[in-house]
């Protein structure tokens, strides 16, 4: 499995630089600007930063989402008809690269955004909040453990929406590639089925989670998209591993 990730990642590794490069060279205007007290590169560079903040998220998340379909629909994938290895173990691989990317790309991002905060000394209220937080979790009497607690849920949190994305993602492929091969815009046509089935879970979800129980509505919702993560998981490897049989 170890093999198979870093495989992952060295297929990425392009897309990944210059996702990076584009957060130095705005960064670059944002420090830049405030040198030269010009607004307007200065302007320019944080608008540049934000944009490219939330867009490397999006790329990295569809990264399994694409590397995936060009497995699929081109000559690179032919390692994975080959190796003897269930296909479950690729598609695996490929949601852990893109998750271990995504938070990386997060841990970055926040510090960039931080260094900036303290850089030009910003008054901003969301920080403000943010310290506050930290501050009372701290002095709350159980300390770090109470914080370690916040945070591991966080964090929970936000892997199982992004694994949830990501098995969903792959899904959308697996049947595009196995059913629809060679077809013009297939591709384009499953990320549309992939936007459509994200927007109509999000709004039903939530509603037929507090059908089910108003007062325990939050966990009834975790607790289907873990099942229907585990589902798309499933569903893609049997049609990944038949595929790989014909």
């Amino acid at each position: 499995m170890l093999t198979l990730i870093q495989y992952e990642m060295k297929k990425t590794a392009f897309m990944k630089i210059l996702c990076f490069s584009a957060l130095l060279i705005a960064q670059a205007f944002v420090l830049l600007g405030g040198a030269t007290d010009n607004y307007v590169v200065l302007g320019l560079g944080a608008g540049l930063l934000i944009f490219f903040s939330f867009l490397i998220f999006f790329i990295l998340g569809l990264s399994s989402m694409a590397s995936l379909s060009k497995d699929l629909n081109t000559t690179q994938g032919y390692m994975l008809f080959m190796l003897p290895k269930h296909s479950a173990c690729f598609l695996l691989a490929k949601i852990i690269e893109s998750l271990i990317s995504t938070f990386l790309a997060g841990v970055l991002v926040f510090l960039l955004f931080s260094f900036n905060v303290v850089y030009f000394s910003l008054d901003m209220e969301f920080y403000q909040d943010a310290f506050e937080l930290f501050w009372n979790l701290l002095m709350s009497g159980k300390g770090f453990g109470e914080l370690s607690l916040y945070v591991i849920r966080f964090l929970s949190t936000a892997a199982a929406f992004w694994i949830f994305l990501s098995t969903m993602a792959i899904l959308c492929v697996t049947i595009q590639a196995s059913l629809f091969k060679g077809k013009a815009l297939a591709l384009v046509v499953s990320l549309v089925a992939f936007l459509f089935l994200f927007l109509y879970l999000f709004s039903a979800l939530p509603e037929l989670a507090y059908k089910i129980s108003w007062k325990y509505s939050d966990q009834v919702f975790y607790a289907m998209i873990v099942i229907l993560s585990i589902g798309f998981f499933a569903l893609s490897s049997y049609l990944l591993e038949k595929k790989r049989n014909f």
